[in-house]
C-alpha cells in the first residue's frame, strides 16, 4: 500500500471512530435528543416523479442538500457541492468545470449527459447542450436553498441529456418580513465578491431581487512543462487565470403564478493554450451571457388533481476570442468565436391522486428560434457561418400502483419528437419495497437518450476541428439499479447502491488523419458497472458524519480499455462538529484514485482536504465564515481534453475565503 493509500485509510479510520464517538458522547448527553434519519427519509423531493413524494419512496437515488450544509462545508459553487457526493467528480481545465458521473466524463464533453434544473426548469444550454457548474453557473449559491440529485437515468420525465443524473437547484423563498442581506468575501489571489438581496412578502405578493459580482485574479504563476522549453517564459503563464462574474436574479409570486427572471455574464481568461493558441497571451479568453424568463402557474384543481404550466424565453451567448500568430509577434491575430441561441416553450404537468395510486403524465413545446455559430479571423471570409431553427415536442405519464402498503409499482415513460434527429423512446420502471419502516428496496429499470447538438453537428474552424463526415445518430443508455436504504437506530443509517449501464451510440471525438482535425462521430459502446457505499449519522445538536466509497468501471467496448477520465475509486469522508451554540466546524476529505488522459497517460491520484468555520446568526443579523481548500496543498492535476497541448492541468494549491454577511430585516429589533 503506497503512502496516499496509507493517509487516506488512517484518515477514514480516524474519522470514523471521531465521529462515532461523538455520536455515543452526545446519547449520553441528557440536552441533546435524537434526529430521526427517518424522518430525513421523508423529505419531499420533486425531481424523480414530477410531484412531491417522500425521499424514500422516490423510485431513484436521491440525496438532498441543504443550505445548512452548503454553508457548514464552505462550498463555494455547485461543482464544489457535487464534488462532494457519492459517484460524482470534477475536472477543470481553467476555462470551465465539468462534472463527471459514475466514472463517465468524456474529454471534450461539455456537460451534455447530466441535465441541470432550476426551479423544476431546464438550465442546459441548447447551442452545445451544456451545464454549468463552476463560476460559470448562472445563479449565486447562497440563494440555494436545496439541492435534489437524482441519480440515473431521467429521460422518461424530462427528455434528452438526462442521462446519468438530474440536478434540481430550487432557490430559497422571499421572506416573510422585508429584508435587505448583504454579503462580502475575500480569497486568496485576492480574489473578491460581493452579493445584496432585497425580499418582502405583503398578503399573497412576495418577490426577492439580488444581485452579485466576482473578481478573481486567479493563480499569478501557473507552470505548463510542455512549455518549458519552447516557449521564452520557461513554460510559465503570469497573471493568465483571472475571471470576473456578474449574476442578478429576479422572483415574484402571487398567489398561484410565479415569475422568475435570471441574468448571468462571466469571463474568463484561458491560460493553457488550448486549440494551439499562443502561450502566455492575454487575448484568449471566453466569455459567456444567459438570460431566461419563465412564468409558472401552479394550481389544485381538486383535491386529488394538480395541475403545472410553465412558459419560458431562453437566450444564450457565448463569445470567444483565441490569440494566434506569436505571443509577442507581428503576425500576432485574433480568432473571433461566437454562438448564439434563443429558445422558447411551452410544458404541462397534471398529477392525480387514485386513492393509493398516483397518475402524472404532461407534454411540452419547444422551438429554436436561433442556433448560431460563426468563427472567423478579422478581414478574411469566416471558416463558419450556421444558422439553424429546429424544435421539438414530448408526451410523457408515470402511473405508481400501491400493489400493498409495503409494495408499489413505477411503470411509465416519454415519447419525444426532435425535428434534427427523429423520435426517442424512454421507458422507465421502478419496483420500490418496504419490508419494514427502517428499510427500503427498490429495484429500477431506465432507458435515456441524448440528442446530438448544433455544435457537434455543424461546427468548424478551418484549423482544430471540422463538421462530421456523417449525420450523428442519438445516443442511447439502458441502465439497471438496485438500491438498498436501511438506518439502524434513530441517527444511523447507510445506502448501499448498485448498478450497469450500457450506452450505445456515443458521441466521441475522434481525429481525421486527412488533416488532422478533431471531429465528431458515433463511435462507441460503453458498458459501466460499480458500486457506492454510503454511511449517514445526524444529530440534533449539529453533529454530522458522512462516509462514503464508490466503485466505478466503465469500459470501452470497442478497444477493450477503461475509460479515459475515469477515476476506479473514490472515496469521501465529511463531518461537522459545534464548537458552541452558534459555531460550526466543517471538514471534508475527498480522494479520487489514478485516472488516464485522453493522451493515454496517467493523472494521479489526489487527496484534498478541505476545512471550514462558520456561524449561525451572531447578535441577530451577522454571519462569519473562514474556509481553507486543499489545506494540506497536496498537488494535483485535473486530466483534459483533445486539442490540449498537454494531457492534464495543475489544481489550485492550498486557498483560503473569508466571508462576512449582515440581514436588515424591517420590524426585528
Amino acid at each position: 500500500m503506497n503512502s496516499h493509500r496509507k493517509r487516506f485509510t488512517y484518515c477514514c479510520l480516524s474519522t470514523i471512530c471521531g465521529v462515532l464517538f461523538g455520536f455515543a458522547h452526545a446519547q449520553s448527553d441528557q440536552d441533546l435528543t435524537s434526529l430521526d434519519l427517518r424522518d430525513l427519509a421523508q423529505v419531499k423531493v420533486y425531481s424523480a416523479s414530477r410531484h412531491l413524494e417522500d425521499a424514500r419512496d422516490a423510485p431513484s437515488s436521491v440525496t438532498v442538500i441543504t443550505a445548512e450544509e452548503i454553508r457548514h462545508y464552505g462550498w463555494r459553487t455547485l461543482a464544489d457541492i457535487l464534488n462532494s457526493q457519492r459517484g460524482f467528480y470534477i475536472s477543470n481545465d481553467r476555462n470551465y468545470t465539468y462534472v463527471g458521473v459514475r466514472g463517465f466524463l468524456r474529454p471534450g464533453d461539455f456537460d451534455s449527459r447530466v441535465l441541470l434544473l432550476l426551479n423544476g426548469h431546464r438550465m442546459n444550454d441548447n447551442l452545445y447542450d451544456s451545464a454549468y457548474f463552476g463560476n460559470e453557473f448562472p445563479l449565486d449559491v447562497d440563494l440555494i436553498d436545496r439541492i435534489e440529485i437524482v441519480r440515473g437515468p431521467g429521460s422518461s420525465l424530462f427528455g434528452t441529456n438526462a442521462v446519468f443524473a438530474v440536478i434540481n437547484v430550487i432557490t430559497r423563498e422571499p421572506t416573510a418580513r422585508p429584508s435587505i442581506e448583504n454579503m462580502g468575501d475575500v480569497g486568496s489571489s485576492w480574489s473578491r465578491g460581493g452579493r445584496i438581496t432585497a425580499s418582502a412578502t405583503r398578503g399573497r405578493l412576495s418577490t426577492s431581487l439580488s444581485g452579485s459580482l466576482l473578481n478573481n485574479p486567479g493563480a499569478s504563476r501557473l507552470f505548463f512543462p510542455e512549455f518549458a522549453a519552447s516557449q521564452p517564459n520557461n513554460g510559465y503563464a503570469e497573471n493568465m487565470d483571472g475571471e470576473r462574474a456578474a449574476r442578478a436574479f429576479w422572483d415574484l409570486r402571487y398567489g398561484d403564478f410565479t415569475f422568475q427572471s435570471l441574468y448571468a455574464s462571466r469571463l474568463k481568461i484561458v491560460p493553457t493554450a488550448a486549440y494551439e493558441t499562443n502561450f502566455n497571451d492575454l487575448g484568449t479568453r471566453t466569455t459567456d451571457n444567459f438570460a431566461y424568463f419563465d412564468a409558472q402557474y401552479h394550481h389544485d384543481l381538486t383535491a386529488a388533481t394538480d395541475i403545472e404550466l410553465l412558459s419560458f424565453f431562453h437566450d444564450y451567448d457565448y463569445r470567444g476570442t483565441y490569440a494566434y500568430g506569436g505571443t509577442n509577434s507581428p503576425d500576432r491575430f485574433l480568432n473571433f468565436d461566437k454562438g448564439r441561441a434563443d429558445w422558447t416553450g411551452i410544458e404541462g404537468t397534471l398529477t392525480h391522486r387514485m386513492g393509493r395510486h398516483h397518475l402524472t403524465a404532461g407534454g411540452s413545446y419547444e422551438y429554436n428560434l436561433r442556433l448560431a455559430q460563426q468563427n472567423y479571423n478579422p478581414g478574411e471570409p469566416p471558416a463558419l457561418d450556421d444558422h439553424e431553427t429546429s424544435w421539438l415536442t414530448s408526451g410523457f405519464a408515470e402511473l405508481e400502483l400501491k400493489v400493498r402498503n409495503d409494495l408499489a409499482l413505477r411503470a411509465g415513460g416519454r415519447l419525444d419528437y426532435l425535428s434534427e434527429s427523429g423520435s426517442a423512446l424512454s421507458p422507465r420502471l421502478g419496483i420500490v419495497y418496504l419490508p419494514t419502516k427502517r428499510t427500503a428496496l427498490k429495484y429500477l429499470y431506465g432507458r435515456a437518450f441524448r440528442a446530438p447538438n448544433a455544435y457537434e453537428s455543424y461546427y468548424t474552424d478551418g484549423a482544430t476541428q471540422e463538421a462530421p463526415a456523417q449525420r450523428l445518430q442519438k445516443e442511447n443508455i439502458q441502465t439497471h439499479e438496485f438500491i438498498l436504504e436501511h438506518s439502524w437506530n434513530p441517527w444511523l443509517g447507510m445506502t448501499v447502491d448498485g448498478y450497469y449501464n450500457h450506452l450505445d451510440h456515443l458521441i466521441d471525438w475522434e481525429t481525421d488523419p486527412a488533416n488532422n482535425m478533431t471531429r465528431a462521430v458515433n463511435r462507441g459502446k460503453i458498458r459501466g458497472r460499480g458500486v457506492e457505499f454510503e454511511l449517514n449519522a445526524k444529530r440534533a445538536s449539529g453533529l454530522e458524519g458522512r462516509a462514503s466509497y464508490a466503485l466505478s468501471d466503465a469500459y470501452d467496448q470497442i478497444i477493450h480499455q477503461r475509460l479515459d477520465n475515469s477515476p476506479l475509486q473514490q472515496g469521501k469522508l465529511h463531518g461537522t462538529i459545534p464548537i458552541t451554540r452558534h459555531a460550526f466546524a466543517g471538514l471534508e476529505l475527498l480522494y479520487f484514485s489514478a485516472q488516464r488522459s485522453y493522451q493515454q497517460t496517467r493523472v494521479p491520484s489526489s487527496f484534498l482536504t478541505n476545512a471550514t468555520f462558520s456561524t449561525r446568526p451572531l447578535w441577530g443579523a451577522w454571519v462569519l465564515s473562514a474556509s481553507c481548500y486543499n489545506a494540506l496543498d497536496r498537488r494535483w492535476y485535473s486530466p483534459v481534453g483533445p486539442n490540449y497541448p498537454g494531457a492534464d492541468i495543475p489544481g489550485d494549491g492550498r486557498a483560503f475565503r473569508f466571508r462576512l454577511s449582515y440581514r436588515f430585516t424591517r420590524g426585528e429589533r
